[in-house]
């Protein structure tokens, strides 16, 4: 195996124009984003449960750092080449290499000084039951002796809700539509506090996913309440 790619800190350039973007993006498409807890400077792995493409919009609007993606991201036109010049570290998951040159990368961009978030999932689910976690790369944090830090996105909107999932085989141009026509959608961030790497990957990857389960009780996805919404519109109304 090559010598591990280490991706270092963009051009401090780069990083505001996607903060400024990313904010943009949920501007547009009436998307609120809140945020709880602190996800701290220094390098750590971040590690998330998975809902859409929003999730990475938020995390960009809010934190510096890079991710792991599937290497078919790649192709996509225009975030394929926004991810490359971020220095997302790919991976090939039909490969059971591409697993060992990534979690080198993971280790080489930590201890680089660059935060890095992984969707421990693997894969997007419905928002109704946290998937189980990978604990393969989480490895790379133990190597790194960088901290997990947990990281628990939730959303919710007026019914009907599935447009804040990205399952299945829709497209990100099929996707983008249904998320606009969502009523009031909000996206929330929740950073549990970091954990030290002082245990094996698979203690750490429980103690992670205990952490984000706790904050995502009651499902990741939730329906608002459309008379409670309506009576917080005409209260705001009135106060202005």
């Amino acid at each position: 195996m090559s010598a591990p790619t280490v991706v270092r800190r963009p051009r401090r350039l780069l990083p505001k124009l996607l903060r400024v973007g990313s904010r943009g993006i949920f501007g547009t498409l009436g998307i609120r984003l809140r945020g709880r807890g602190v996800i701290p400077r220094e390098p750590a792995l971040l590690v998330a449960n998975h809902l859409s493409w929003t999730d990475i919009v938020a995390v960009l609007a809010t934190h510096e750092c890079t991710f792991v993606a599937k290497r078919e991201v790649r192709r996509w036109p225009v975030v394929g080449w926004l991810a490359t010049h971020l220095g997302v570290i790919w991976t090939d998951r039909t490969r059971s290499r591409s697993l060992l040159r990534t979690i080198a990368d993971i280790e080489a961009t930590l201890r680089g000084g660059t935060s890095v978030l992984m969707f421990a999932e693997g894969t997007t689910g419905d928002g109704t039951q946290l998937l189980p976690f990978k604990s393969s790369l989480i490895e790379a944090a133990c190597r790194a002796g960088a901290p997990v830090v947990p990281l628990a996105i939730t959303a919710t909107a007026l019914p009907p809700v599935d447009a804040l999932c990205w399952v299945g085989d829709q497209t990100l141009l099929q996707s983008i539509p249904r998320v606009q026509r969502l009523s009031m959608p909000e996206v929330q961030l929740h950073a549990a506090p970091p954990i030290a790497p002082v245990s094996c990957r698979k203690v750490l990857t429980q103690m992670a996913r205990d952490a984000v389960a706790r904050r995502t009780r009651g499902g990741a996805i939730r329906a608002r309440d459309r008379a409670r919404s309506d009576a917080t519109v005409r209260v705001s109304a009135a106060l202005s």
